[in-house]
């Protein structure tokens, strides 16, 4: 029964039970990388990472520094857009950089 339960309120449009977060660096980077090609694991997994504390320092001091660029996605301006995630693709190659993790090849910083 509580299978069942924890089964319709994850798959529910009116519920949202929060999925864990990343554990380690480099499930930040998967994280980070999803985000910015727009393909989520699930729906939430944005809002799940920037709205919750982490327990692990690393993550909890990227995702604070993250956390504050949601503003710029907010906008409707597209430099403001553009903005947020050169932000969010520079914590992500940071991070990558730590855990030897190459700069994706398919995205450009852009300067600014």
């Amino acid at each position: 029964m509580l299978k069942m339960l924890r089964h319709w309120l994850r798959r529910s449009s009116h519920v949202h039970v929060r999925q864990a977060g990343p554990t380690d660096l480099q499930e930040l980077v998967g994280l980070l990388d999803r985000f910015l090609d727009d393909k989520p694991r699930y729906p939430l997994e944005w809002d799940d990472f920037i709205s919750w504390e982490s327990h692990i320092p690393a993550i909890e001091s990227i995702r604070i520094r993250v956390e504050a660029t949601e503003p710029l996605f907010i906008s409707r301006n597209a430099e403001d857009l553009a903005k947020g995630s050169a932000l969010v693709l520079e914590e992500r190659n940071r991070v990558a950089a730590w855990v030897g993790q190459p700069a994706p090849v398919n995205r450009t910083q852009s300067s600014g």
